[in-house]
């Protein structure tokens, strides 16, 4: 049997990056079903009938703070019980900070964390979700670190840590909250990236020598962080850089 067939998990910017990995290692690897939220709509909606399970696709822009409990109130119409949440929307400006750029750090903020600060609100009170759920956030090295024209997102994912730790406190006997703090991974907007400059792979390896992150290892993680294995871990960072903070 699966290890997590007839669990229902809700997996925030679900349409591409880590958040989708994620979806497709749980449906494909340990037989849960996912509540896919993200922006796009046609995507999410393809990607629910492609994986195995019985999954939900919500619509939803994460820059839109006064509406999340939207999100919540359709799991409940739809009799959808949640064993936990992934969340992994985010947006990465780049910019240097003599270039700096308000609105964008205002959407970078708004999406990265302060979204993730509302639906804490909701996942604290909602019915949809059950008791000793676990949530799983994606965070970034970047809080930690000094990086080069990450000003904006680095400090949204700081903004999260925070929240990861003071809802988890506030949560405790209710439901489990980790962040993950990854490094950089192989996903879309790397490759996007590497396209466009070809020494980013070696500057990449220099300073993160284990190599670029597969997005499964990620995704091992998150499936130990909502397992019952994680039954007495709460209110952690977990770091996960290749050795950048050893360099």
């Amino acid at each position: 049997m699966a290890r997590f067939s007839g669990k229902t998990f809700l997996i925030a910017g679900a349409s591409s990056g880590i958040g989708k990995n994620v979806a497709e290692y749980l449906t494909k690897e340990t037989g849960a079903n996912v509540v896919l939220v993200a922006r796009r709509k046609e995507i999410l909606s393809n990607l629910a009938e492609i994986l195995p399970g019985n999954n939900y696709a919500i619509a939803y822009d994460f820059s839109d703070l006064a509406n999340i409990g939207e999100i919540f109130d359709d799991c409940l119409k739809n009799n959808i019980s949640l064993d936990g949440v992934v969340y992994s929307a985010g947006i990465a400006p780049l910019y240097w900070m003599r270039d700096n750029d308000n609105k964008k750090a205002i959407e970078t903020i708004t999406v990265n964390a302060l979204a993730f600060g509302e639906m804490g609100k909701y996942m604290l009170n909602s019915k949809c979700m059950k008791k000793n759920a676990s949530v799983v956030v994606i965070s970034s090295i970047v809080s930690l670190v000094v990086t080069n024209r990450q000003s904006a997102y680095a400090a949204s994912k700081s903004v999260l840590n925070t929240y990861v730790k003071y809802l988890a406190k506030e949560a405790l006997g209710k439901m489990r909250v980790n962040a993950i703090l990854p490094g950089v991974v192989e996903t879309e907007l790397y490759q996007e990236l590497r396209s466009q400059s070809k020494n980013l792979e070696e500057k990449t390896n220099r300073n993160q020598p284990l190599g670029i992150i597969p997005p499964q290892k990620i995704s091992k993680m998150v499936e130990y962080l909502l397992s019952e294995d994680s039954d007495f871990v709460t209110g952690s960072l977990f770091i996960i850089d290749g050795g950048f903070l050893l360099k």
